[in-house]
């Protein structure tokens, strides 16, 4: 995903989604229903092979019960994850 020493942002999002997915004590398959997204999506996301599109990441937000401030860093990590994956 990037050259040695550099980490890509989907990896980056993918850890922090999966840390608040584990804070919140909440499998996968509990995330993706709550937030109503696929199972394989969510995996993608952790996995850091996928950036989420801005609505996606409103939807996990809104899922994980994350309040401010924390859901502006997630805001700003899921913006730059989706650039990358554009790229």
């Amino acid at each position: 995903m990037g050259t040695r020493g550099e980490t890509d942002p989907r990896e980056t999002f993918g850890r922090v989604l999966r840390t608040h997915r584990r804070g919140a004590e909440l499998t996968q398959e509990e995330l993706a229903a709550r937030a109503g997204l696929g199972i394989r999506t969510l995996s993608d996301l952790e996995r850091g092979v996928a950036g989420p599109r801005p609505t996606t990441a409103t939807l996990l937000c809104a899922a994980l019960g994350l309040g401010h401030p924390a859901s502006a860093d997630f805001h700003a990590l899921a913006r730059a994850s989706w650039h990358s994956a554009r790229r």
